[in-house]
């Protein structure tokens, strides 16, 4: 079916119960061709970490000259624009949304382009363009039936916020005494803090519970379908009587408003996490990432190894007044004495204003590199909270790394100063390991106007093995190809 809409849209519940979208492989078929050009793709995080950067867009004249493999691994396309000679074609998978880019036509052009089009999408037999084949890729959900089973449920929290707050299509409410009243601001972020915790999956026959991680409270229940996950119950205190209507009606007039898990259902507002993690079930459709496939080829080249690690027993180690360098046998002493050996200047800026725990500058090698070295100690764990606080705080501070001058002449005269721990102790350690106070404003100006500098960020970190994580890839590798 081919719908052509202005100022008309198809009710959610009618669109649920009677229509069924084309899955994103066919979609791709028909407009991801292999002479498409990619202008710009629209990118959803196969996570639930509220640590990860949930959407990104990307957006140039040809995207595979811009876009490496690292940047695609991980993310589900949720909307792309192509050319094809000299036809421009934008898609919206997860709507069935394709249009072309022409000058006004009659109707009758309309119906020859939507029989073209259906003519891809049913009959199609060509592979899509390499390049979506770098992003994680539509899958059957039947073929996982049985082979995968699901474990973490969230609600695509973002998604919502974005249809309340920019978009401004939906707004929340609630029946008081009869009538409908919406919610304040204050109330929509409550609801949206509620909704935004995972959920345990558990099965329960041939459904699947979902439950608190806190206190184990069953919270709700999702059904696996041979087309769709169904969110068949979801009862959170507080967003339990919560309903959603359209804001073309006044507060109340909506007669199609949904209950706040029916909209969720209707939208597949969800995502779901498996025990096999390539998979992704997101905006109905399950996404696989070979990317994990390979035994994490492309994951494993960003960890690296230094032997000094084993040694360490503490972030930054201990201090009195008489020290002079950091303990070796701390994190901070290993970027010191190993990580960040090639940089002539290293200074730390831990603590206060702080960007990261060391900065390196290299001004020997060409071109110029800028390192911000962010230093972490515990126990031996796979689990992902703790490196995913790194991983933000590292994120949060990328923009610094264009070394702005004012910042930078704000915060010469502390680097200029020893290092005072966090507990008070006024230590001997000068904060610049390598270099010297008086070249330090020169050696910050000529690497930030260095137009080809290198800037990296390292997560050093003793609680992370490698070869941990390679046995890890290789067991996801060996279950997949049994």
């Amino acid at each position: 079916m081919a719908i052509f809409k202005s100022r008309l849209e198809v009710p959610a519940a009618f669109a649920a119960r009677y229509l069924r979208r084309v899955p994103p492989a066919r979609v791709d078929v028909a407009v991801a061709r292999q002479d498409a050009v990619f202008e710009k793709i629209r990118l959803r995080n196969m996570s639930l970490s509220k640590y990860a950067m949930r959407n990104k867009t990307f957006e140039a004249d040809d995207l595979r000259n811009v876009v490496g493999p690292a940047a695609s691994r991980r993310y589900v396309p949720q909307g792309y624009t192509v050319r094809s000679g000299t036809d421009h074609f934008s898609t919206t998978p997860s709507t069935g949304r394709i249009a072309q880019r022409s000058d006004r036509v009659d109707h009758l052009a309309l119906v020859d382009y939507a029989q073209s089009v259906f003519d891809e999408l049913v009959d199609g037999a060509n592979v899509p363009a390499a390049f979506i084949g770098t992003f994680a890729r539509a899958v059957d959900l039947a073929t996982a039936a049985g082979a995968a089973t699901p474990l973490s449920f969230g609600v695509d929290v973002a998604g919502l916020a974005d249809a309340i707050f920019e978009r401004e299509e939906i707004r929340l409410v609630r029946a008081n005494a009869g009538m409908h009243q919406a919610l304040t601001q204050a109330q929509v972020k409550e609801v949206l803090d509620e909704l935004a915790a995972v959920l345990e999956v558990r099965p329960e026959g041939k459904l699947f519970g979902l439950h608190a991680l806190a206190d184990g409270a069953r919270v709700g229940t999702v059904a696996l379908n041979r087309a769709r996950i169904a969110l068949r119950a979801l009862s959170l205190p507080i967003s339990a009587d919560v309903e959603v209507e359209s804001t073309a009606y006044a507060v109340g007039q909506d007669d199609d408003r949904l209950a706040l898990r029916r909209y969720l259902d209707s939208r597949n507002g969800f995502i779901v996490l498996f025990d096999d993690l390539a998979l992704a079930y997101i905006d109905g459709a399950l996404f696989r990432d070979e990317g994990l496939a390979d035994g994490g080829a492309a994951f494993l080249r960003y960890l690296g190894t230094d032997p000094l690690l084993d040694a360490v027993t503490d972030e930054k180690g201990t201090f009195t007044t008489a020290h002079t360098v950091f303990d070796p046998d701390s994190t901070f002493g290993v970027v010191v004495n190993s990580i960040a050996a090639g940089d002539d200047v290293l200074l730390c800026d831990d603590l206060g204003d702080e960007w990261a725990d060391f900065i390196g500058l290299n001004s020997t090698s060409s071109p110029r590199r800028i390192s911000f070295y962010h230093a972490k100690h515990g126990e031996l764990s796979l689990g992902a909270g703790p490196f995913h606080v790194s991983v933000s705080q590292a994120m949060k501070n990328l923009g610094r790394m264009s070394l702005p001058a004012e910042p930078v002449a704000r915060k010469l005269p502390g680097w200029r100063n020893n290092y005072v721990s966090g507990s008070g102790v006024q230590t001997a350690v000068p904060k610049i390991a390598r270099g010297t106070a008086a070249g330090l404003e020169d050696a910050f100006e000529q690497a930030r106007n260095a137009p080809d500098a290198i800037r990296r960020v390292f997560i050093v970190t003793s609680s992370l093995s490698r070869a941990a994580v390679e046995a890890t890839f290789a067991e996801i590798a060996r279950v997949r190809t049994h």
